[in-house]
């Protein structure tokens, strides 16, 4: 099978930053993506750093390279459903998106007086239900 090689940003899913054919260009690209990072290590603006993780880029914990074989593991390419529910667990918003990743983390917010919950899937019943159990947990901790 043949493989091909990712720049992603370091952080879980797979956020790939670009793709290439080989090893080398993989990592030629994440050694040049550190080294602009780190060029904004010793600058700060209002007294905080522009650059503050870039010891940590230094030290290999930044952007990452990674293999996959050509057409395994389609759950890190774009392309899902994400549905807000509001803490009835009622959805409220629907859409698809090729922005999206399916297997990205819920999320929780308010607006206004309301918490809303986002959550993504394959499908809009599996948002819907990601939705929905992430609102239940969040409003779990929230009453202990």
């Amino acid at each position: 099978m043949k493989k091909i090689w990712l720049t992603t940003d370091g952080q879980p899913h797979d956020s790939i930053l670009g793709v290439f054919t080989s090893q080398t260009g993989a990592e030629r690209y994440r050694d040049l993506l550190v080294d602009r990072y780190a060029l904004g290590k010793n600058l700060s603006l209002m007294g905080k750093p522009l650059a503050h993780d870039a010891g940590a880029w230094l030290l290999g914990l930044g952007p990452t390279v990674a293999s996959r074989t050509v057409d395994d593991n389609l759950d890190f390419l774009r392309g899902a459903w994400m549905v807000k529910v509001d803490e009835t667990c009622r959805m409220v918003s629907c859409e698809f998106s090729t922005k999206l990743k399916p297997g990205q983390p819920p999320a929780t917010y308010r607006v206004g007086i309301h918490r809303i919950c986002q959550a993504h899937g394959t499908t809009p019943h599996a948002a819907l239900d990601a939705a929905r159990k992430a609102m239940v947990s969040h409003l779990g901790r929230a009453r202990t």
